[in-house]
């Protein structure tokens, strides 16, 4: 009638059961990788296109004229009313390159013969992350189509 119970023979997790935990972690973490790695480029690159839009209508506001360029944002080109840097520095895309001006549409976005930018992301696709600049715009009007 007297059991001895043996407690270290069936408690805790075995080395086969701590392997298969730590390996689907790691299954997890890589399939959750890929669509957080496009939402922080996505996100980044709205930010940079508002930051530059923003720039645009300070430029506007100063000298009556749109930039031809963005780099007109950074450097003088010796236009009556220009105060200074309206950015620091024009960014580059999330995955590289730069953005555009399209002055006609009066919008500043990626370009679409940009090779690294998913195509539903550039000017024209369904996602397009573009920023429309016109003083006339409608304050925090922008396209996501």
């Amino acid at each position: 009638m007297n059991k001895v119970i043996n407690m270290n023979r069936n408690s805790g997790m075995t080395r086969i059961q701590l392997l298969i935990l730590v390996v689907l972690i790691i299954i997890i973490g890589a399939l959750s990788y890929p669509p957080w790695s496009e939402y922080r480029k996505v996100t980044q690159a709205d930010i940079d296109v508002e930051t530059i839009s923003i720039g645009i209508k300070k430029y506007f506001r100063h000298t009556q004229t749109y930039p031809t360029d963005l780099d007109h944002l950074v450097t003088d080109p010796s236009i009556d009313g220009w105060r200074g840097n309206y950015l620091e520095s024009v960014p580059e895309t999330p995955w590289g390159g730069n953005y555009i001006l399209i002055k006609d549409s009066y919008k500043v976005g990626i370009a679409k013969d940009h090779p690294k930018v998913p195509a539903k992301y550039k000017i024209g696709g369904i996602a397009e992350i573009s920023k429309v600049y016109h003083a006339d715009a409608i304050e925090g009007e922008k396209y996501w189509w």
